[in-house]
């Protein structure tokens, strides 16, 4: 396969068939109602998020939809210490009033982070020591789902399922002073809680990785690693 190729695949990853959970159906069913305005045109094509830090570190952050203008996520952390008050991330509606729709508590002596998604505890597990990919029963798309690095520097991530379909992905800006990076949900048909879960897990997996970034550079034990590295 040449280069090409292998980009072409990259940014068109295979089509996942949408939720199977039956209150999140896939879009080409007649009860996921098609969105209207601007997001009409896109709906059954990918759809990006962006993700753009408030200030010069990670503790908080704004995710905006495709047009790169609309908010529709607030990511707010704590002061990284061991010692903050849970949860240490929480996500919410950008729009007022902010409604909480998730959070994510770490723990610096296991492999496990704590997710609630709508009030809802789900447990996202590391999938093994030489493995940097964890896992968590998704009460959304009624399966058993996995983020997983990937990427030339292991800064991007990729959620797929168990039959290894892609359902989204994480692209960091590495070399950005503003821009955390973007999230690709695979279908533009992914709304709702659905939509909401991808973004909390995404997050969650997202701090996670900066946290043990700048522990193995020496930067302490925070969590995501913000408050130690200046970004």
């Amino acid at each position: 396969m040449d280069k090409e190729s292998r980009t072409n695949d990259k940014e068109h990853p295979p089509a996942y068939p949408g939720p199977s959970n039956p209150a999140f159906p896939p879009p080409t069913s007649k009860a996921a109602a098609p969105p209207t305005g601007p997001l009409a045109p896109h709906y059954n094509t990918p759809r990006i998020l962006h993700i753009y830090r408030d200030g010069l570190t990670h503790r908080h952050m704004t995710i905006t939809d495709m047009d790169k203008s609309h908010p529709l996520y607030r990511m707010d952390q704590g002061s990284g210490s061991v010692f903050s008050s849970k949860p240490h991330m929480t996500i919410s509606q950008a729009s007022s009033p902010r409604t909480t729709i998730g959070t994510a508590t770490f723990h610096s002596l296991s492999r496990t982070i704590d997710l609630e998604f709508h009030g809802s505890a789900v447990l996202f597990e590391s999938e093994g020591i030489f493995t940097r990919a964890y896992a968590y029963a998704s009460p959304a798309f009624g399966e058993r789902l996995r983020w997983e690095c990937d990427g030339i520097w292991g800064a991007d991530l990729v959620l797929v399922n168990a039959r290894k379909e892609w359902i989204a992905r994480f692209d960091a800006s590495l070399f950005s002073m503003s821009k955390t990076g973007k999230i690709h949900i695979v279908h533009g048909g992914i709304t709702g809680a659905a939509l909401d879960e991808i973004v909390v897990s995404g997050c969650a997996m997202m701090q996670h990785e900066r946290r043990r970034r700048s522990s193995s550079a020496g930067g302490g034990v925070g969590y995501g690693g913000v408050g130690n590295r200046g970004g």
